[in-house]
């Protein structure tokens, strides 16, 4: 029986159990409701018609990231610093200050850069 606290195991028999739950219950969903004039492919944008020259949305990511970094690099660095913090004589100082010396530089190019 421990057998199935194996993760593999357990997410195999966690996701068949699901699977069978959702053939099961699937007659009762409710059908999508066909509406005249709609086409499925059309873009929409909160109700209102977009013209064809606009259809076509070119997304911009480099507001996002230099925060991402930003995010990634804080937690990565608090995260290490309060691992450090239960045993600093077992890492060495130089290493603590290599590593904080390493967030520091990189932090400042993200907020000069």
């Amino acid at each position: 029986m421990e057998i199935l606290l194996f993760p593999p195991v357990a997410f195999a028999v966690s996701l068949l159990f699901v699977m069978g739950l959702a053939a099961l219950l699937s007659p009762l969903a409710a059908k999508p409701a066909r509406v005249p004039g709609s086409a499925k492919h059309q873009p929409y944008g909160c109700g209102e018609e977009v013209p064809e020259d606009n259809a076509k949305a070119i997304p911009d990511y480099q507001g996002f990231f230099p925060f991402a970094i930003f995010f990634t690099l804080l937690h990565v660095a608090g995260l290490m610093l309060a691992t450090w913090s239960f045993n600093p004589i077992s890492a060495g100082i130089e290493l603590a200050a290599g590593y904080i010396a390493a967030v520091a530089v990189i932090l400042a190019i993200l907020f000069v850069g």
